[in-house]
């Protein structure tokens, strides 16, 4: 690892100690590594690694940021849940020495494109967790159609959809209903939001499969959410393209990395512990 960029969440590290505590665990771990600052995809240049302080959601952003140049990412929670990311700030010393010793995987996680016409303009956005097209106000349900491979699969009534990677399966699409599908999996995830048609099921596609959202005409505001951090207003008769992204997210795991123990501690038990009150 000759060049380490750290990508930060300012508003979990405001004063950078977090940061600065990082660039002095590298320094000691890995004396001749050069360690950069990155703050947009124009720092992303011959990095080897690139390590994200934050939670969950500061590793989606980097994922933005890092599309498409072939640079893994090692998530380090300074978070709350921290499920997506590799190790702790308490771990990372360690987590830098088996890095040096080759100890480690790259998992290549998929990501989703989306197209859609916004005001007039052709917009394109990738997303590692998911595409949610749902409805503005509290009350109303929007109609909505989904097409596969542009054979109409489904008509529905509800609150919204959720179109998401494996990795995001344990996102939104999980407090939805739906299924829990293993992060390296090639597949798109179809959840409905709420829904007012009887019979509606979730569905699991092929990763190879186009999905497009046909949103019927009404009065209510349609939105369409890029991982939950990228929101859009969309028209009437709009329609939104998604397929598999040309590129993967790259994530860097240590080799004791066990997905299910991380599983079950920090969303099957956290959610547990919460529902008593703990």
């Amino acid at each position: 690892m000759d060049i380490i960029g750290i990508y930060s969440n300012e508003k979990k590290d405001p004063l950078g100690e977090y940061h600065k505590q990082i660039v002095q665990f590298v320094s000691e771990a890995l004396p001749k590594a050069k360690v950069v600052k990155v703050l947009n995809r124009m720092d992303m240049e011959k990095l080897d690694l690139l390590m994200v302080l934050g939670g969950d959601g500061t590793l989606l952003s980097a994922s933005r940021v890092a599309y498409g140049f072939n640079v893994p990412l090692l998530g380090v929670n300074i978070g709350n849940l921290g499920f997506m990311t590799g190790v702790s700030k308490r771990g990372i010393k360690e987590a830098l020495v088996k890095i040096e010793n080759g100890d480690y995987t790259i998992e290549d996680r998929m990501m989703l494109s989306a197209s859609l016409d916004h005001e007039g303009k052709m917009k394109s956005f990738t997303a590692l967790n998911d595409i949610v097209v749902h409805k503005g106000a509290l009350g109303n349900i929007i109609y909505f159609e989904l097409y596969v491979d542009n054979d109409f699969a489904n008509s529905y009534r509800g609150d919204g959809i959720i179109i998401n990677t494996p990795t995001g399966s344990t996102a939104y699409s999980l407090s939805a209903g739906g299924s829990i599908m293993y992060p390296t999996v090639e597949a798109i995830g179809v959840t409905a939001i709420c829904p007012h048609t009887f019979g509606v099921r979730n569905l699991i596609l092929s990763s190879c499969q186009e999905v497009r959202i046909n949103i019927g005409k009404g009065d209510e505001n349609y939105f369409v959410s890029i991982d939950g951090q990228i929101n859009l207003k969309i028209n009437d008769d709009s329609a939104v393209t998604i397929r598999k992204a040309e590129w993967p997210t790259k994530i860097l795991r240590l080799d004791d990395y066990d997905y299910f123990d991380v599983l079950r501690k920090k969303l099957i038990y956290k959610a547990m512990n919460m529902q008593r009150g703990e």
